[in-house]
């Protein structure tokens, strides 16, 4: 096969969309409890597919109604994650197929997933996501001064190397941050998966339903779309292991700090997280996270290649992001391009207010509305994000779907400090 998968098989946009929905529905679908909240999540996952697909049918217009189908659906699902922290009762709901049938499911799709981020062609992975970075200049060698084309001066040796690994030859003839790249997302995939698996056996206290999560996300049409965005792909793989480690600050810190360092719009997170883990150890996560944080922007101004690289894997910066202003105009993808700046500050003054808040309310935090507050404040981040504001989906879908099939998990809260770090603790009160 030449092409993508869906356009072999001759099924259009339209037909592929419904049969993942159709699917999602059969396997996750309540029908003895028609009028539960997981099957109402289960029709506002797919709200804001139409927007997506208007995109990636338009890859070089800019239909204002995609962003305000995206904008529509982003709010809808930013009043589902606060409306979470009020649903107490978490009843059982067991997905309609057994732990086998899911762990087939999943087994099959991802690696059907891993082998078509490996083999798919550049400009096709580009082409069908709309939230790519490289879908601004084309192919990613298309432009010298590119970021991209900029770290190619500098990987001499690593195409060497990669010239003598298990790659199809196709992709050798890319460049080496474009084969790392690919290498890149198929890690994060894989790495995704385990942590949900993990998260629904270790934390949720049902194996089947960490399965259920990792096949519903293979089984979303937006993981399809962003198969190769290393971009959102490592910084959600990196949150969602961040909450199978919550119990340990320290490496949650390390995790959440080096997924703020990636994508910009994951520094809420860590306000969010150390009210989180409040009175228990909030010193050691914070610490973790401020710290790998300072080295990914220190490495970054100090060595350009280094930050060549990181934006050739799909990093995005302050300026990118909109935090920063570097004189260039927005983004010819944005929602924002063309609008003058001044009106996305209200936006983003909002968001700083969540942030303030989601971070003191609840004052003692469980697992759960952990969970629903990270997505929330996820997605209030595509209201104001400059670069592809909107189509950040993969970035926060895993936490979705983790707030969409958790159980009650309100004892499930930060551990209590050990005996000698509390001894440590009262010895440096002692001292002060």
């Amino acid at each position: 096969m030449s092409g993508s998968l869906v356009a072999d098989l001759g099924i259009g946009a339209g037909s592929w969309l419904f049969l993942t929905l159709l699917a999602c529905l059969t396997l996750f679908f309540k029908f003895s409890r028609v009028w539960s909240i997981r099957n109402l999540d289960l029709f506002l996952m797919f709200a804001l597919a139409p927007g997506i697909m208007q995109l990636v049918a338009n890859p070089s217009g800019h239909p204002w109604q995609a962003y305000v189908w995206l904008f529509v659906g982003s709010t809808l699902w930013l009043a589902r994650c606060v409306l979470d922290l009020i649903l107490t009762r978490r009843p059982m709901l067991e997905p309609n197929l057994n732990a086998a049938g899911l762990a087939c499911v999943a087994v099959g799709l991802l690696g059907m997933m891993v082998v078509e981020t490996v083999s798919l062609p550049m400009d096709e992975g580009t082409a069908r996501n709309p939230a790519d970075p490289s879908a601004k200049s084309g192919h990613v060698s298309a432009t010298v001064d590119s970021p991209r084309a900029k770290a190619n001066l500098h990987s001499e040796s690593v195409g060497e190397v990669l010239k003598l690994a298990p790659l199809p030859g196709s992709m050798k003839r890319e460049l080496p941050q474009v084969i790392l790249r690919r290498v890149l997302a198929s890690l994060a995939h894989l790495g995704m998966v385990a942590a949900l698996i993990f998260v629904g056996w270790k934390h949720f206290d049902r194996p089947i339903t960490g399965l259920a999560i990792a096949a519903c996300y293979l089984l979303t049409p937006y993981t399809r779309i962003a198969i190769v965005d290393s971009g959102q792909l490592v910084p959600a793989a990196l949150i969602v292991t961040a909450v199978a480690c919550y119990t340990r600050p320290m490496i949650s810190g390390s995790l959440i700090g080096l997924a703020s360092g990636w994508m910009p719009a994951c520094l809420g997170l860590i306000a969010l997280w150390a009210g989180f883990y409040r009175g228990r150890g909030s010193g050691r996560f914070l610490l973790m996270s401020l710290v790998v944080l300072f080295l990914c922007a220190t490495m970054g101004l100090m060595f350009p290649p280094l930050a060549h690289w990181a934006q050739a894997f799909g990093a995005r910066n302050l300026s990118e992001a909109g935090l920063l202003s570097d004189g260039s105009d927005a983004p010819a993808g944005s929602f924002w391009s063309g609008i003058d700046p001044s009106y996305r500050q209200p936006v983003l003054i909002a968001y700083l207010a969540l942030v303030l808040v989601t971070s003191f309310y609840p004052a003692e935090k469980n697992l759960g509305e952990l969970i629903a507050l990270s997505g929330a404040l996820l997605v209030a981040t595509q209201f104001w994000y400059l670069d592809e504001g909107g189509t950040l989906v993969i970035l926060y879908l895993p936490v979705i779907l983790l707030m969409m099939f958790r159980p009650n998990l309100s004892n499930k809260r930060p551990p209590i400090l050990s005996s000698s770090l509390r001894r440590a603790r009262q010895a440096v009160q002692w001292i002060r």
